[in-house]
């Protein structure tokens, strides 16, 4: 009997194990739900015949997508191959049937890039996203009751958070901005129906709100007001509409007061004023072209209510300066300049409506050259050429026919050095000055045939004439010399008669 037990036992053992891998394979149920002949649905048993596993084929491509995983026949956990490239990307975690966290895992890397955290009623409670994919969770929204009420972003990857945002009825109220982390708020905007209206910045980064926008209802500035020096004064206001600049009132020397003015059409720069002597009239108004290049600017330079002086350009380059001198309405002074350089200058120095005066200033090699044109026949009377403000040369034409009467010339000092003059001919300068440092005349050459050479030469001492040498032959050399006394008489007179530059014959006269 005891051996026949034995047997028994032993019976039973080998047939448990017989039956071992056919209870496993009946734990495992394949399904085609929707009838293509592939199996879309693989379902896992334990032996009690309760579900642990459920693999799903959501797209039908022969490859599961989705494994749902339970305990207790409740599910406890979903993984998810979301874009079908069969990794998991996907993962919700349950309690009690309920969804409490919710993972995304980057496509790339595996990692965890987003945290959904979910309240006993399976209400959104915080979201946290690494957006950069650098394992830090930057971005963290929290709810209440399932509504969002803040969130914080770490903009820089420093680990800290540095913009701040409050919402109600999960509208936007409020973003704080700390730009340097310095946990000071730098950028403070308030909402309404998410859209701003108000907003404080400190530009300067020194603790000091700077600068105040207000936004109109469509969230676009309205008005910006600006401490640009970090004062504690508001020195510029700009204001908008629909979205494009109308004016800007600014305070350009910091004095407090703000005088200048800039106005916009279609949102471009067309005038700009300014009241320097602060009487609320402005006294210099710029008038801009549709390139919000300068056209035409207006000015009262002496400040008496009255513009006294326009200045014209072209393709926003100085072209023309006009001015009322005399402040009687009439211009009196013009300047012309070529790409923004000084080139002519003329003026009317006797109010007559007429420009007598004419300054070059592109006339090498001198830096100016004035003509006066007194009569107004177009031939100048006088010419004034100048060297860094020193006259050089001049020239006086006292018959107006164009051609100059008298012509001096000038060293660096401003000192008369030379000079020609029409003397006895009547188509040229026929005689030439020498002067020393003093100003006094100490030689002249006189060509009295107009051959361009020199046939006489008068020499002076203390302003006195001491003698004259001429050529009689045409040489180029005197042989006839006469010479004086201190009262400019005649007292001997020497003749070379074989031109060999000796005197040949000596007259003392008496």
């Amino acid at each position: 009997m005891r051996h026949l037990f034995l047997f028994l036992i032993i019976l039973i053992v080998v047939a448990l194990l017989q039956l071992e891998p056919a209870c496993a394979r009946e734990n495992v149920v394949r399904r085609d739900t929707d009838k293509d002949g592939k199996i879309d649905q693989i379902a896992l048993f334990d032996r009690r015949g309760k579900l642990i596993r459920l693999e799903i084929d959501s797209n039908e491509d022969r490859f599961m997508d989705r494994f749902q995983y339970y305990e207790k026949e409740q599910i406890i956990e979903v993984e998810m191959d979301t874009n079908h490239d069969q990794r998991i990307d996907c993962r919700d975690y349950f309690e009690a049937g309920k969804r409490t966290r919710h993972e995304r895992l980057s496509s790339n890397t595996g990692q965890v890039i987003q945290v959904i955290q979910f309240d006993s009623q399976e209400r959104l409670l915080k979201i946290q996203k690494d957006t950069t994919g650098d394992g830090l969770f930057d971005s963290i929204y929290h709810f209440k009751e399932g509504r969002l009420f803040s969130s914080s972003r770490d903009t820089d990857a420093d680990g800290k958070p540095n913009i701040w945002q409050t919402y109600r009825d999960d509208k936007l109220l409020q973003r704080r901005v700390d730009d340097d982390g310095d946990g000071r708020y730098d950028i403070i905007t308030r909402f309404k129906d998410s859209k701003p209206y108000y907003q404080e910045k400190d530009s300067s980064l020194d603790g000091e709100m700077d600068v105040f926008i207000h936004f109109d209802a469509d969230g676009c500035a309205e008005s910006i007001e600006e401490d640009t020096r970090h004062t504690g004064r508001i020195d510029r206001i700009r204001t908008f509409h629909a979205g494009l600049p109308v004016k800007v009132i600014y305070d350009a020397d910091g004095d407090g007061f703000k005088e200048t003015i800039t106005l916009f059409k279609e949102g471009k720069a067309c005038c700009q004023t300014e009241d320097r002597n602060q009487d609320g009239r402005p006294d210099v108004t710029i008038y801009f072209n549709a390139k919000e290049e300068k056209e035409r600017v207006e000015s009262d330079t002496d400040l008496n209510g009255r513009i006294d002086t326009w200045e014209y350009y072209k393709d926003g380059q100085l072209a023309r300066v006009e001015r009322d001198e005399e402040g009687d309405g009439k211009i009196s002074l013009k300047i012309f300049y070529r790409n923004e350089r000084k080139y002519r200058l003329i003026r009317d120095k006797d109010n007559d409506g007429r420009f007598e005066i004419t300054q070059w200033f592109d006339r090498s090699p001198w830096t100016m050259v004035m003509e006066v044109d007194a009569d107004g026949d177009g031939k100048p009377e006088g010419r004034y050429c100048y060297k860094k403000n020193v006259l050089r040369l001049r020239e006086i034409d006292e018959d107006s026919d164009g051609n100059p009467d008298l012509k001096e010339y000038f060293n660096a000092e401003g000192k008369l050095v030379k000079s020609q003059e029409r003397h006895e001919a009547v188509d040229h300068l026929d005689i030439t000055w020498f002067y020393n440092q003093a100003g006094e005349a100490i030689q002249a050459e006189e060509d009295h045939s107009g051959d361009g050479h020199v046939d006489t030469w008068y020499h002076y001492q203390n302003g006195s004439l001491t003698t004259v040498g001429e050529d009689t032959n045409a040489d180029g050399k005197p042989d006839l010399w006469e010479e004086y006394d201190e009262s400019e008489a005649i007292v001997k007179r020497s003749i070379d008669l074989n031109f060999d530059g000796r005197p040949d014959i000596v007259e003392d006269i008496k």
